[in-house]
């Protein structure tokens, strides 16, 4: 079992003071069930995930890392389960607060030292919640409140909290000084609506290749925003080793990568296909490494060419032997956007193409631009390259001294991880791609605090990570 270790700490809040000390030996799973569905239509922990309910997934995820279990199901709920079922505590109708009220009392009185809560409808676990939250006190999943560990100390506060009528997760998170916890990887997929649980189970069928995230959709026209799921590519570094030699690390989908490896050394001239030996894949460190030996023919243009690698691409990542390297820590975007209009997108968008003398001579360039707060094209600078676009963009506005947080950045290109960081590194603080993201450009937007919107079409445009809250 997974045990978490706690200090002796001391908490305040605005219902009182009190005292929390264990030092944990035993943790209670709590599954937060309680809710009316109203947004799903039919009582969502029922719904099936890959043929089992997602109250069974929230289960058998905190079986392996708690003590027991307990079912918050609030009031009149019969959930098909073999875990104890729990009311609302201290009386009916509270909310999750009042599932997560009642699990920290039957907790004190079971001699549970802390509660591990999750929500019923957010998926998926991670296999190591319990450990990714230990430390001193109370902590929860950033942005995902419902994902916590809770001393069991905390079962009269939060019943006191509750009496004085305030109902909202975020006010006891703040009372109680819960540390708030990025988790790493994509966030967990609220399944608020049939729709996010068809893309949650197709995501689930694709496996390594996609990421299932929760954004938002702006229209244009009404500018209503409302959530979506959207099934996004997965895009990490794979570092290529032929005969112990760091040849390149590559962007890539983590799929088939023994085709992609022996692909990589045939395109490269290294080796035929009957001269590569099998593909050592192992994942490490946010990316995979890929191993393979290849003829002896090949050593003097594996020495030359992995020295001249580096040189050789505008994407920033070829030629870096190091995964480490490749997901460098990114400094966040330092200043802060101006106001934006949804009107001023669409603005930019409908004079993108007016702008792009090459892509309309050839259909086969890519565009960067500089826009105004009002949507006024501001500069381009056009390539066969996306990043070559956007290096001679940010190169532009470098040497004619353009305040580059008086505007926003529009590409005609997919969202990749290297436009994100080049964006960031720019100090540019938004940027808008017409087509969709990778997760790795999501992550290191998030990372940055690059407000990103994506997908960028005449009416609807993808909110994707927005630090500011531009959008609401």
């Amino acid at each position: 079992m997974v045990r978490s270790r706690y200090a002796a700490i001391n908490r305040n809040c605005r219902s009182g003071a009190w005292n929390v000390t264990p030092p944990p030996s035993r943790l209670l799973g709590a599954v937060l069930a309680g809710g009316r569905s109203v947004r799903f239509g039919s009582d969502k922990s029922a719904a099936l995930l890959q043929g089992r309910s997602l109250l069974d997934h929230a289960c058998t995820a905190l079986a392996a890392q708690c003590d027991d279990i307990v079912v918050c199901a609030g009031e009149n709920r019969t959930p098909d389960t073999a875990a104890r079922v729990l009311s609302d505590q201290p009386e009916p109708g509270l909310g999750p607060l009042g599932g997560l009220c009642a699990a920290l009392l039957h907790a004190r009185s079971n001699g549970f030292d802390a509660v591990l809560s999750v929500p019923v409808d957010a998926h998926p676990v991670p296999d190591n919640l319990a450990d990714l939250l230990a430390g001193d006190g109370a902590a929860v999943a950033a942005s995902h409140w419902l994902f916590g560990l809770w001393p069991s100390d905390l079962a009269q506060p939060l019943a006191a909290h509750l009496r004085s009528g305030k109902r909202s997760v975020l006010s006891f998170v703040e009372a109680c000084g819960a540390r708030q916890v990025d988790l790493p990887g994509a966030p967990p997929l609220n399944v608020n609506t049939p729709p996010a649980l068809a893309a949650l189970e197709q995501g689930s069928a694709l496996g390594k290749a996609v990421e299932v995230h929760a954004l938002r959709e702006l229209d244009f026209a009404t500018q209503a925003v409302r959530e979506i799921a959207r099934i996004v590519p997965v895009e990490a570094p794979v570092a290529i080793e032929f005969n112990g030699i760091g040849y390149a690390v590559m962007m890539a989908t983590p799929t088939d990568l023994d085709d992609f490896v022996a692909g990589f050394a045939l395109s490269e001239g290294l080796a035929k296909p009957d001269e590569i030996e099998a593909v050592n894949l192992h994942q490490t460190g946010g990316g995979w490494v890929a191993r393979a030996n290849l003829p002896a023919r090949s050593l003097p243009r594996l020495l030359e060419r992995a020295r001249t690698r580096v040189s050789e691409s505008s994407c920033g990542i070829c030629g870096i032997d190091s995964i480490a390297a490749a997901l460098a820590p990114l400094d966040p975007v330092k200043g802060k956007p101006l106001p934006l209009a949804p009107a001023a997108i669409q603005k930019a968008l409908a004079v993108l193409r007016d702008h792009q003398r090459i892509g309309t001579a050839t259909g086969a360039a890519h565009a960067a631009a500089f826009c105004s707060p009002d949507g006024d094209v501001v500069l381009l600078r056009e390539d066969v390259g996306r990043h070559n676009a956007l290096d001679k963009l940010v190169g532009a506005l470098g040497r004619q001294d353009i305040d580059r947080c008086a505007g926003f950045a529009l590409l005609s290109a997919r969202c990749s991880q290297e436009l994100v960081e080049k964006t960031v590194r720019a100090g540019i603080p938004v940027l808008i791609t017409i087509s969709a993201p990778s997760s790795l450009a999501i992550a290191r937007a998030r990372e940055g605090r690059l407000t990103l919107l994506t997908l960028a079409r005449d009416d609807t445009v993808l909110i994707v990570t927005d630090p500011h809250r531009m959008f609401g």
